[in-house]
């Protein structure tokens, strides 16, 4: 899927006609429509093995509901649909919960509305309730039928036969959203008449809290900020290798590929780089191991190193923090994601490596 959906991105930015554009367009939506398959499967598959772990982090309501809206009302307004959003003033400004796993459901009730919605409105309101907020999406979509409404929460159902063919999807989201709520001890239930649209209700236990820090905002990618700095990427796939190089050199950076954990650990033994890019599963010695002894050197022992791997599960990201790495990112790689990462990393100062080099 890196590969696939990699490839197309950079395809995307050659000089291409429109015939070809559109097919190029075509290869990328299908490729988000799989990749979104996958991420489901696992998420699914995590839940029903008691694996998913739940965070515990400030969120402001307000602005988390903000994000919501700003993603979906392109594609509500493109359907001739309005997109209104009401928040009760006794809601709190922020509350304690899995920011994360709070926009998924929401993301998950916001595509159904806008996919089965073709006229009228669609409305995000939250109240607060005794220590619950309570979030309810509303649209005047098709609706659901009354002998279909006890079906629509199980796993790969949709409301009929027909609907993956005629709006796709795979019939996991609704599934993996109750679920997740339940595993965050609350509920989410629907109400809909046929034809005339349905209301989604997430209600979820949170924990208002007083005098919270105001979210920081994402730090943009600068232009030039890796012109010059030298950065040393493991993976032992090749066309992996490929990728990298295409989407960093125009960057402006030194890049020096390699095909595996040792290979990694002798060049960082011998030349100062200012960021190191480790895939995790790699023949003769993997990533993390790679990772340790870098980290025990002289030359490279405080280079900031990021993961860039498909093993996304939670245990792997713990097992990458124990190594000590700077970021973890995952395969299909994020183009935008990957060059600010490297930034950031090698803006950091390390007087250690400095003196090293000295």
């Amino acid at each position: 899927m890196n590969a696939v959906i990699s490839a197309a991105n950079l395809l995307r930015r050659t000089r291409l006609d429109s015939q070809q554009r559109e097919h190029v367009s075509m290869l990328i939506d299908a490729g988000d429509v799989l990749m979104g398959l996958l991420n489901d499967v696992l998420d699914f598959s995590k839940i029903e093995a008691g694996k998913m772990e739940l965070e515990s982090a400030d969120m402001i309501v307000r602005d988390r509901l903000s994000t919501v809206v700003r993603l979906w009302e392109p594609r509500a307004l493109a359907n001739g649909v309005r997109l209104k959003v009401r928040v009760a003033p006794d809601v709190p400004v922020a509350v304690r919960t899995d920011p994360l796993r709070v926009q998924q459901i929401l993301f998950n009730l916001m595509s159904n509305a806008v996919k089965f919605t073709h006229e009228g409105e669609i409305r995000i309101e939250a109240s607060w309730t005794d220590g619950r907020l309570n979030m309810a999406v509303s649209d005047t979509g098709c609706g659901i039928p009354a002998d279909r409404l006890g079906q629509i929460f199980n796993s790969f159902e949709q409301a009929d036969v027909g609907t993956t063919r005629r709006y796709g999807g795979t019939g996991l989201g609704l599934a993996i959203s109750r679920k997740l709520a339940e595993l965050m001890g609350g509920s989410l239930s629907v109400q809909s008449v046929d034809g005339e649209g349905s209301t989604f209700i997430l209600s979820l236990p949170m924990t208002p809290v007083e005098n919270a820090p105001a979210q920081p905002g994402r730090a943009l990618e600068t232009s030039g900020s890796l012109v010059g700095r030298s950065i040393l990427a493991a993976d032992d796939h090749e066309v992996n290798r490929r990728i990298l190089q295409l989407l960093l050199e125009p960057h402006g950076c030194r890049l020096t590929l390699v095909e595996n954990g040792a290979e990694a650990l002798e060049a960082a033994s011998g030349q100062r780089f200012d960021a190191i890019l480790m895939d995790m599963q790699m023949p003769v010695m993997d990533g993390l191991e790679a990772t340790r002894r870098i980290r025990a050197g002289e030359i490279n022992g405080d280079t900031p190193v990021i993961a860039l791997t498909a093993n996304a599960l939670d245990v792997h990201r713990a097992a990458w923090d124990a190594a000590g790495v700077h970021a973890f990112l995952t395969k299909p790689i994020d183009p935008v994601m990957l060059a600010s990462t490297l930034a950031e990393a090698c803006a950091i100062e390390r007087p250690r490596a400095e003196a090293a080099v000295a």
